[in-house]
């Protein structure tokens, strides 16, 4: 019955946090977390970091195709900055972000090894021969151009990466990143999750907005590269 209840509670506000829930059910945590667990075997709602989404919030996103023409010419300065982090024998990580698709056009063609699940950033170095591409394959979207679910994650956690790039729909600098939708959410956490500095590409217009799904706090970011005052933010 109060598995029930809670699939009729996500539903009717999109998303929520374990601890709401808790609150709100008057159980422990730990008993939440298991109950979205059998609900999403069950099909009834998607957990994310900290909580679920309704599923019919699944899908919210902007397409990769609407965003690689959006804000061009910011994106490729940005990006500009993102090079000083890269050298020859790393392990790279790059998300479906437009971002890290602008990044990949200008990355020298050395040796390294970049994973990503993009298949536009796939595309991009395929003439760069001395990269190394590793897909994280798993569940394809057309709209995101990209790989995501179960598959795409278990991949992930078997790596260990020395740097990785994600971007997102927003953030602050002393707060919090966040994203859309759990196909480009749940990747970015599993690159956070296995990479060894993190690096958060945002043009200013990103800051300071919220959205559904939390990536991660700032403080799990190692840098920031924006526009916001024309300075680079990092973490120690």
């Amino acid at each position: 019955m109060r598995k029930t209840e809670i699939a009729k509670y996500i539903d009717q506000i999109g998303s929520v946090t374990v601890v709401d829930l808790s609150d709100r059910f008057h159980v422990s945590v730990e008993t939440i977390r298991r109950d979205l667990k059998s609900l999403e075997t069950l099909g009834k709602v998607i957990r994310v970091h900290g909580g679920a989404v309704s599923i019919n919030e699944r899908d919210i996103g902007e397409s990769f195709a609407d965003r690689s023409k959006s804000k061009v010419n910011e994106k490729r300065l940005l990006v500009e900055q993102a090079l000083k982090y890269i050298s020859e024998d790393q392990f790279i990580g790059l998300d479906a972000s437009s971002s890290s698709w602008e990044l990949a056009k200008i990355i020298p063609n050395i040796n390294c090894t970049i994973v990503t699940n993009s298949l536009d950033i796939i595309s991009v170095l395929k003439s760069k021969f001395n990269i190394n591409v590793i897909s994280t394959g798993g569940r394809f979207s057309e709209k995101y151009g990209a790989f995501s679910g179960k598959i795409a994650m278990s991949t992930l956690e078997n790596m260990s990466l020395d740097l990785s790039f994600i971007s997102c729909v927003g953030f602050d600098y002393n707060g919090s990143v966040w994203d859309s939708n759990e196909f480009n959410c749940q990747i970015k956490q599993s690159f956070i999750g296995i990479s060894e500095k993190v690096i958060l590409i945002a043009d200013k217009t990103k800051l300071g907005k919220r959205s559904l799904l939390k990536i991660c706090d700032s403080s799990e970011v190692d840098s920031i590269i924006s526009d916001t005052d024309n300075i680079e933010a990092e973490n120690n």
